[in-house]
């Protein structure tokens, strides 16, 4: 039963117009009648890999769900949580009212937990709460509405004490006036306490000791206790959620009272085979603890305004057949947006580029963002940020001006320019040395040097500091404390470590942390790097992991054992993954796109990632 109602809320994320608000938190769409031009979507769920799903002897089979479903319509999923009471409301287009009734009929039918469930018929729709869950179903001709509810109010753990008042201890009270005469004292004469000796053999002596006579007084309260603590936790649960279960019943109606349509947005994108956009600023308020709890300290006051915040964050899918993509899509407040069109738009140092890898290397991420515009406008944030409190201003002023004292934004901005690059070479083989205490002759611990042989991740990592000394005086540092020593003009980290020997090097603005030094070019441009400098005149970040080269090398050094083969299959499956983002907003919105393509392109990219997981069980 419980197997059902988890692939009830799960399906929409597989299937891939009501007049409303839009008083959402989040909205997620899918758009079935796109989707199902390029899979069909019930052979999709005949899939062997959803087998266990759909046994013939099964009271559920997953594929007579989905062959409910109406795929010339969307589902959706919204709700909110900024609400003292939350929820999340999933609504199916369905064909088949009748149909829909008779499967979650049976499936009452199996359920054990609770012999009282039942569907309940209302004029125009029908609904089903079971007992021991927290969600209500309903559904007419057109839709079935999956409807959870949430009460985020903070609970008191310990008002529901199950023996606040169960255990009073009574007090014994003492009669003090009674009367020694009137007690009558019987004369015992003990003849002999000698045990004879012909009887001593047929004496039992029984030893019972007072440890193990506390334990087993100890086990039964301990079970009385928590056997009462459990039925009371049940009762509670119960009653809080059959209240739960009228209050689903009161919206659920309302829901229905005109007629239930699948819900639309203007918040996403109906482009996508999945769109999905959520209120930042109302996940923030919530999910933040800080404010959430001075919120609670101060009650009336009025909700503040973030005037630098994302405002909304959209994520948009698309499935081809040679390949996956996904656009994250965040929308700013005016004054962030500004701020964030100077970040992002400097021009990189290419200085850095004089040094990027001499071939194209398994990955890189690398982005050019201004260090300089953000510390200038970090103040007027965090400003913001004590704003939402509740400290009096002239508090606040003695905070900023403190920081704006301390921090240098300028000079701090040299340290670290805003150009970084790391870079993912390969998997080498290394002699790893390091020492171990072993036990001699004699037992007594002595320290040894061992040298084995172990695998190590070549990367590089490659920054500008336009600072003027601070990156030449750490390094001398680094000599004088003997951490560094100079090498072929470079620094090389002392003593062996598990990534095998670290350089550092330091040519004029740039500085480059490398144990794969051979891999870099030093003072001219390769064809990697000036493809990489024309990209970043385009996009402020971008990134690459070659998926199919990485497993490739990976096994000239690694034995994968069994798991060869399947390795293999993974490699000739997926070729990269590749992420950018442009160095221009359009209009308040920046958008970053990934890419996970395929090297197939004869059926879906999901038909395909379902045959690959498939192939690895």
């Amino acid at each position: 039963m419980k197997k059902f109602y988890a692939l009830l809320l799960l399906v929409p994320f597989f299937v891939f117009s009501q007049n409303n608000k839009e008083n959402y938190d989040y909205f997620v769409q899918f758009n079935t009648n796109q989707f199902a031009k390029k899979v069909n979507i019930d052979s999709l769920f005949s899939h062997k890999l959803f087998k266990s799903f759909n046994k013939q002897n099964s009271d559920f089979k997953l594929k007579d769900f989905v062959s409910l479903l109406d795929k010339s319509k969307n589902a959706t999923i919204h709700g909110t949580f900024k609400d003292s009471i939350s929820y999340t409301q999933i609504t199916l287009p369905i064909v088949d009212e009748k149909k829909t009734t008779e499967l979650i009929q049976r499936m009452i039918q199996k359920n054990q937990a609770s012999k009282n469930d039942k569907i309940v018929k209302k004029s125009n729709y029908s609904m089903y709460s079971p007992a021991n869950e927290d969600y209500s179903l309903a559904w007419n001709k057109k839709v079935l509405v999956i409807y959870v509810s949430y009460d985020t109010k903070p609970k008191n753990y310990y008002r529901n004490n199950p023996y606040g008042e169960a255990y009073e201890v009574e007090e014994t009270v003492y009669d003090e006036s009674y009367d020694e005469e009137a007690i009558e004292v019987e004369e015992v004469k003990i003849e002999s306490t000698e045990i004879l000796e012909e009887d001593y053999d047929a004496v039992e002596v029984v030893e019972v000791e007072a440890e193990e006579m506390e334990e087993d007084y100890d086990d039964y309260y301990d079970d009385e206790y928590f056997k009462k603590m459990r039925e009371e936790n049940e009762k509670r649960i119960a009653e809080e959620r059959k209240l739960k279960h009228e209050r689903q019943s009161d919206e659920i109606a309302k829901m229905f009272k005109k007629g239930l349509d699948i819900p639309t947005s203007s918040k996403v994108n109906k482009e996508a085979d999945i769109s999905a956009w959520m209120d930042y600023q109302a996940l923030t308020g919530k999910m933040t603890s800080l404010y959430a709890f001075f919120g609670k300290m101060t009650p009336n006051a009025i909700p503040y305004e973030l005037t630098y915040s994302v405002k909304g964050m959209n994520m948009d899918m698309f499935f081809e057949n040679d390949k996956a993509r996904v656009t994250q899509t965040l929308e700013y407040t005016e004054p962030l947006a500004n701020v964030m069109k100077k970040v992002i738009s400097r021009k990189p140092n290419e200085n850095i580029y004089k040094y990027f890898p001499k071939n194209e290397p398994l990955g890189y991420f690398t982005y050019h963002m201004s260090t300089a515009e953000i510390l200038k406008n970090y103040p007027a944030i965090i400003e913001q940020s004590f704003s939402a409190l509740p400290i009096e201003k002239e508090g606040i002023d003695i905070v900023m001006d403190l920081m704006t004292t301390i921090v240098d934004e300028e000079a701090t901005a040299t340290l670290m320019d805003g150009d970084f690059a790391m870079f993912f070479h390969g998997m080498e083989k290394f002699n790893y040395t390091f020492k171990t205490v072993e036990y001699d002759d004699d037992y007594e611990e002595i320290e040894v040097e061992k040298t084995i042989e172990k695998n190590k991740p070549v990367f590089s990592v490659i920054l500008t500091s336009t600072h003027p000394k601070m990156s030449e005086k750490l390094l001398k540092l680094g000599l004088k404390k003997d951490v560094l020593v100079q090498e072929n003009g470079n620094y090389k980290i002392k003593g062996t470590n598990e990534f095998g020997d670290m350089f550092i090097m330091k040519e004029g603005d740039v500085l480059v942390f490398t144990n794969g030094i051979n891999y870099l070019t030093k003072g001219s441009p390769s064809d990697f790097s000036k493809r990489m400098a024309k990209e970043s005149a385009d996009y402020y970040f971008s990134g690459n992991f070659n998926i199919q080269d990485f497993i490739k090398s990976y096994m000239l050094v690694e034995d994968f054992g069994r798991d060869t083969a399947k390795a293999l299959r993974v490699a000739d499956q997926f070729r990269n993954i590749e992420m950018k983002s442009s160095n221009k907003l359009d209009g308040n919105t920046m958008k970053v796109e990934m890419n996970l393509n395929s090297n197939f392109s004869n059926k879906n990219i999901i038909l395909q990632t379902l045959d690959l997981i498939d192939y690895m069980n």
